[in-house]
């Protein structure tokens, strides 16, 4: 097998110091040859065009009188002196020229130095940067150059891997708390069991039933966390009819809702929206599933698609969205959670989350489906008779 062998450019192991510090002193090089020979040859070829003639002026008439006399023989030895001029005049000129670019190319260096000296303690304090003090910002130079805004952009980027570790820790802790829960569960009452020496036919079918639910529990979050972790990987270039889409939603989740004794109304209309017909399915059964779930027996939840010109709260650029409303008759939200029912694993009453078999990642995944497609999720309205949340995107 043949190696590729690769040219390098030896300037890419240099400093970029010495790189600016060669490239200006390459710079001046050529300058200073080129003014060298532009002035040379103009010195030269003005002492070599020395008039060999004399003219003498008649001041009593007009006309000029010349004699043409050669230098040489009115003065013994010019020829060499000039022939000396000028070489005298070329090795200072070269003297010279290289005295400047060696001057030029010193200066250059510490100059260079002095300039790129922000840089090189910005390179210092981003090497003490760690997943650990990401929050602490560098300070940014008043001088509202490359150097400031470049420290500017590297402080953003800081927050948002801030805020994306913060996050990331807060869901792997939540993830493990989830987890070990169940797995609590049924250690304990397996160790319970395993002191009873005869137990009976019922005590075992009552564990039986107990693994199987924490079990079910277990395989139920771990579902939800793969779905999570391989959203940003799905393909999102279906045309999607949102009408269609909601009536396979309710006619899967049509048992649930009997079971529950809520009645599961679809308004007239439909929009048509590009992305994922997997993951925008499930956004929206998920929507409808919580919405039959904290609804009471006898409620009713209905799902509005519609066309609206702009987003429901302020936006910058006016443009066509589509919004799927599911409106509950259930036990409404608090004002301080509205936002917070969007987080992994939040709950708004926990032992009530628990008994129905939720891990908490319902509406975050929705949340992340919407964002993945360009859109957002949100509560338009919520109150003791009920709650509208509403599903955005982009058409």
């Amino acid at each position: 097998m043949k190696k590729e062998h690769t040219t390098k450019n030896p300037l890419k192991k240099l400093s970029l110091q010495w790189r600016l510090t060669l490239i200006i002193t390459l710079l001046m090089t050529v300058t200073c040859v080129l003014m060298y020979f532009f002035i040379s040859n103009s010195a030269v070829t003005g002492i070599e065009n020395l008039g060999d003639y004399v003219v003498k002026i008649n001041e009593t008439d007009s006309t000029p009188i010349t004699f043409n006399i050669n230098p040489n023989t009115l003065f013994a030895g010019l020829s060499d002196q000039v022939q000396e001029t000028k070489d005298l005049f070329r090795t200072r000129s070269i003297i010279a020229t290289a005295i400047i670019i060696l001057l030029s190319s010193v200066g250059t260096y510490f100059i260079s130095r002095r300039a790129l000296l922000p840089l090189r303690r910005l390179s210092n304090e981003v090497n003490k940067i760690e997943a650990q003090n990401l929050s602490e910002s560098l300070e940014v130079p008043d001088t509202n150059d490359e150097i400031s805004r470049l420290t500017g952009s590297f402080n953003k980027m800081l927050s948002r891997l801030d805020d994306a570790f913060t996050a990331q820790k807060q869901f792997s802790a939540s993830a493990a708390h989830e987890l070990r829960t169940p797995l609590a569960v049924m250690q304990t009452n397996l160790e319970v069991f395993a002191r009873k020496k005869t137990p009976t036919i019922e005590e075992y079918q009552e564990i039986f039933g107990m693994i199987q639910n924490q079990t079910e529990r277990l395989s139920h979050l771990s579902e939800v966390l793969l779905d999570m972790t391989g959203i940003q990987s799905v393909e999102r270039s279906d045309f999607i009819s949102l009408a269609e889409l909601t009536d396979e939603v309710c006619c899967d989740l049509a048992s649930i809702a009997d079971q529950k004794k809520v009645e599961l109304i679809q308004e007239e209309g439909d929009c048509t929206v590009t992305g994922s017909y997997l993951l925008l399915y499930r956004a929206v059964y998920n929507l409808v599933e919580n919405a039959i779930k904290y609804n009471h027996s006898g409620g009713k939840v209905t799902v509005k698609i519609s066309q609206k010109k702009d987003l429901p709260a302020a936006h910058s650029k006016p443009a066509d969205y589509a919004l799927v409303e599911v409106t509950d008759t259930g036990i409404g939200i608090s004002p301080e959670f509205q936002e917070k029912i969007f987080d992994p694993f939040f709950r708004v009453d926990k032992s009530r989350s628990r008994a129905m078999g939720g891990a908490g990642l319902g509406l975050a995944l929705v949340n992340e489906i919407a964002r993945q497609h360009g859109g957002q999720v949100k509560v338009l309205a919520s109150s003791e008779q009920g709650s509208t949340i509403a599903l955005v995107l982009p058409i």
